[in-house]
């Protein structure tokens, strides 16, 4: 899946680095400043939801429902911190419910992979070059079956490690755990994606969920 980067944009009349010194002396998160954040942040929080959930419309919905969560609880954010880092725990948490709540429902759905976009018109992006999106298809879809593989804790450190670029602090604070447990999550699940794609070579296949429970060992 392609990922959309978003164009560096002023936030109103102001510069990021002004609406940050604003922010951070007492001023509100009000809805228009919610909005310049989200356009800002949506294709990224997008693509975590779309590797968590394996398909556009299961990580749509978990997008809106994130930014729909942290906007009436805005008043809890804290300019300190990351805004996309904040959107993307919440996304987590609900992710996380949705699958102790309905794996045995298909409301989240572990087998299906297809192309992403962005969430909505209003989250504006480059579109992909065709021909790369044709030679990048057969290799997403591939990444994104070793992480449908992967209990839902390792998948998330994962993506978030590999895929976005998170900082392991950034980690810790989306995944609301500590350092040494970013750590052993990281090294597992990369340890169990070796396995699956080391036996996709031999026609074989690990079931890593089979191996063990999605249990967190730490």
């Amino acid at each position: 899946m392609a990922t959309h980067a978003l164009p560096q944009r002023r936030i109103g009349t102001m510069t990021p680095d002004a609406f940050a010194a604003a922010s951070a002396a007492g001023a509100a998160l009000d809805a228009d400043r919610f909005r310049d954040l989200m356009e800002r942040h949506g294709d990224k929080v997008f693509n975590f939801a779309w590797r968590l959930a394996g398909n556009e419309a299961d990580a749509r919905d978990l997008t809106q429902e994130a930014f729909a969560r942290a906007f009436q609880h805005r008043d809890r954010f804290d300019f300190a911190r990351p805004f996309d880092a904040w959107v993307c725990r919440i996304l987590h948490n609900h992710f996380l419910d949705n699958v102790r709540r309905y794996e045995h429902r298909h409301s989240i759905s572990y087998d299906a992979a297809t192309e992403g976009i962005p969430l909505t018109e209003t989250l504006v992006g480059r579109d992909p070059n065709p021909l790369d999106t044709l030679m990048s298809a057969e290799r997403d879809r591939a990444v994104q079956r070793a992480l449908n593989d992967l209990p839902p804790l390792y998948r998330s450190a994962v993506v978030l490690c590999d895929l976005e670029n998170y900082s392991y602090d950034d980690i810790a604070e989306i995944l609301d755990c500590p350092l040494g447990t970013v750590r052993s999550r990281l090294h597992e699940g990369r340890r169990r994606l070796r396995q699956f794609f080391a036996a996709q070579t031999t026609g074989g296949r690990p079931g890593a969920r089979e191996l063990e429970t999605s249990e967190d060992p730490l």
